[in-house]
């Protein structure tokens, strides 16, 4: 059986709550989530870069940014997640770009749709050291995933993941993942996709999806698109309960530009701390902005601040008025 080596960055995030975490600050982020590009193929109705509700200029970053970031990574040994507001295989250095977290000795990890990967980029890929994967669905079937992702692109999705597999083989690198949300989705659609994954990846994700962040009046979508979000928007099933935030504890968000942000969830710098244009990640780390952050939310007060107040605990199936996704 294999075991995520992601792992042990993650129960550290976890441990604890809030106060814990903030009197125990590391001297230098676990991980850092990077994101390579804010530009996507697909147009996901809940995702700011799908549904055009994204103020921020589009653009890839720059070899001169990502380096930067490696070399102020690899004294730390920090783990590198290419994740965020775009699809990361889009950039053309995305490859080289692995290499180079490797070369360092940095743990690599990739969210993708999986709509880049022929077999050869798949080989290449492994081949170049990448640590771990995240096949981003929405739904359970071909219509749910449609409905929400706004693509015919599930049964296709399904068989990228068995090609990534086969190639992959006895290898045990990188870890397979999936992951999904579900808004109106029942017990049996959702048993009956647990089935069809377990045998393509290592490890499966069922979540909520959340559409607090999402602006009817700010999107920009065609009728028949926006009477689908006003329709899974009714259906969404999360109870409103704010976590205990790993984020500023832990990690840090860059987006291409080299801008630093305090969320994982911040679209479009609303929660900006710094640029690395400017500061190094040090600084920015010990920045007093951003222990005001992790001050307020060390005391949960979540509500104080624009994107916090909208974070719902959407992973915690066990909290009570949550459907059971078992």
């Amino acid at each position: 059986m294999r075991t995520n080596p992601f792992q042990p960055f993650y129960d550290n995030c976890n441990a604890g709550n809030s106060r814990a975490k903030f009197d125990n600050l590391p001297e230098f982020p676990r991980f850092v989530d990077i994101e390579l590009t804010n530009t996507c193929n697909f147009r996901c109705l809940m995702c700011p870069t799908g549904n055009l509700s994204l103020t921020r200029p589009a653009g890839f970053m720059s070899e001169e940014i990502y380096k930067k970031i490696i070399d102020q990574l690899e004294p730390h040994k920090s783990a590198l997640r290419f994740i965020q507001w775009g699809e990361p295989t889009l950039h053309p250095q995305f490859l080289e770009f692995v290499s180079m977290a490797k070369d360092a000795g940095l743990l690599t990890h990739l969210n993708t749709n999986g709509s880049k990967m022929p077999p050869d980029y798949i080989e290449e890929m492994i081949e170049r050291g990448l640590d771990s994967i995240k096949f981003s669905f929405q739904g359970v079937d071909r219509k749910s995933y449609e409905e929400m992702r706004n693509t015919d692109f599930f049964d296709e999705l399904v068989e990228v993941m068995r090609t990534f597999r086969d190639i992959r083989g006895d290898r045990p690198f990188p870890y397979l993942h999936a992951s999904t949300s579900i808004t109106y989705e029942t017990k049996e659609q959702v048993r009956e996709f647990r089935a069809l994954m377990s045998d393509l990846v290592d490890s499966l994700t069922v979540g909520r999806t959340v559409f607090a962040y999402t602006d009817l009046n700010a999107v920009r979508l065609r009728p028949h698109e926006m009477e689908m979000l006003k329709m899974l928007k009714k259906e969404e099933s999360v109870v409103k309960k704010h976590p205990e935030c790993p984020e500023v504890y832990d990690k840090m968000s860059i987006h291409f530009d080299g801008s630093v942000t305090g969320c994982c969830h911040d679209a479009n710098n609303m929660m900006q701390l710094g640029s690395l244009e400017e500061q190094s990640l040090s600084e920015i780390w010990h920045s007093d902005k951003l222990n005001e952050y992790r001050e307020m939310l060390a005391q949960m007060r979540h509500d104080e601040l624009p994107l916090c107040k909208d974070c719902y605990d959407y992973q915690g199936l066990q909290t009570p008025g949550l459907q059971d996704t078992d």
